[in-house]
């Protein structure tokens, strides 16, 4: 059971992973910053991204359901990370970037729908 709630941690930690800069910053800060403005080819981007790090956290997670040991489990959740990092890069984007959209995403729900239509685009 512990070995389950740990993969449960981990996978959770990976998939936070780019979302946790943002998720640190005060409430106040954020009610102050400029809504970011996204482009139809940072969405792009977004979506290109948001795939591939969809893709990674399925192959992790099944991976980290095989494993007992908790030492083999965090290589697994950091190899996760750097994985979800270079998908970030490679779709042109920098880690701080992808937060920003995914922030703006998150709060307008016109943006969620062009991102909707992207991915549904990219299957």
């Amino acid at each position: 059971m512990k070995i389950r709630n740990l993969i449960m941690l981990v996978t959770f930690g990976a998939a936070l992973m780019l979302a946790g800069p943002m998720a640190a910053q005060d409430y106040q800060m954020e009610q102050q910053q400029p809504q970011t403005e996204v482009n139809d080819q940072q969405l792009q981007q977004f979506a290109q991204a948001q795939v591939q790090i969809s893709e990674i956290q399925q192959d992790f997670s099944a991976r980290l359901q095989e494993v007992d040991d908790a030492e083999r489990a965090h290589e697994l959740q950091v190899q996760a990370n750097e994985e979800m990092t270079e998908a970030v890069e490679e779709a042109g984007l920098d880690v701080q970037s992808f937060n920003e959209i995914a922030m703006a995403i998150q709060n307008d729900p016109e943006l969620q729908q062009r991102l909707t239509a992207m991915l549904h685009d990219e299957r």
